[in-house]
């Protein structure tokens, strides 16, 4: 750090570049394989973090993992002795753990109504078992390790509602609460943890669900006219992983182009108003 002699200002300033690399750094990715996974093991690798990238499918798995020059590890993030076994290889491997980042959930589409009591069990552990599991088993180890960043990716459906989506959306929002208070839990031994909430992003499952058109459609929803992609999303998860967040602690950061904040009525504000009744 330097410190310029001002009249009013002689505190250090950092070097807020250097605050934004992860060199010597090792990152658990959960759901590396793809989307968002993905895009966010190369962020951490471009900045100098050593990722281990995790997937229930090894092949993909394996494939990020040779891109950036990490290691895959396969396991069921949702098993707590994969979870474990996972941990305990990082740490055996490297000697530290200094982040975790959770990409890992989907929505089961469907109206409440025709929800049964296993579709409700599973929407519930796809968003939030794994984050329960590796909240509990690896962060003590990045506390052990001198501290670090955990990250979770959330959703808009958390807070605004989604057709078909009552379940899913509520497993969203209990993300975000858990965010906030395994944040106070985890804090005194160095631990921040917060989550990222992305809107429509154009990842291989979604491709896989709608149609170009459909994507673009969408688009013009959105303030900035289009829906958003796995390495925006990443970007926002790196910055959360590093020393430029360092004071963000039991946060949701919501990346979703500005859409969660449109109003009902935003297409008819430039609308004429409507006539008088006439009078009786």
């Amino acid at each position: 750090m330097t410190s310029p002699q001002t009249a009013t200002d002689d505190s250090p300033v950092p070097d807020f570049t250097a605050l934004l690399r992860l060199d010597g750094k090792v990152f658990i990715v959960l759901g590396a394989g793809q989307g968002i996974g993905r895009q966010t093991a190369h962020a951490l690798a471009q900045a100098g973090a050593t990722v281990v990238c995790v997937g229930r499918r090894a092949a993909p798995t394996q494939a990020v993992a040779d891109e950036i020059g990490g290691i895959a590890l396969t396991g069921d993030a949702m098993v707590r002795a994969d979870m474990q076994r996972i941990a305990d290889q990082a740490l055996q491997r490297f000697g530290h753990i200094d982040g975790l980042v959770d990409t890992l959930g989907m929505p089961r589409i469907k109206p409440l109504a025709e929800f049964d009591d296993a579709d409700w069990q599973w929407q519930f552990d796809t968003s939030l078992k794994h984050v329960f599991l590796s909240t509990q088993i690896v962060a003590p180890l990045i506390g052990q390790s001198g501290g670090g960043a955990m990250v979770f990716v959330s959703s808009t459906a958390g807070v605004a509602v989604t057709s078909n989506r009552a379940a899913y959306g509520a497993s969203k929002a209990a993300l975000q609460q858990f965010v906030k208070a395994a944040a106070f839990e985890y804090g005194n031994v160095g631990v921040r943890i917060n989550a990222v909430a992305p809107g429509l992003v154009s990842t291989p499952r979604v491709r896989g669900n709608l149609s170009e058109a459909m994507m673009r459609a969408a688009g013009t929803r959105y303030p900035l006219g289009q829906i958003g992609t796995p390495a925006q999303i990443a970007s926002v998860i790196l910055f959360l992983a590093g020393g430029l967040s360092a004071h963000v602690n039991g946060q949701t950061v919501y990346a979703e182009g500005g859409m969660a904040a449109r109003s009902a009525i935003y297409d008819l504000s430039s609308a004429e108003p409507p006539e008088p009744p006439a009078a009786a």
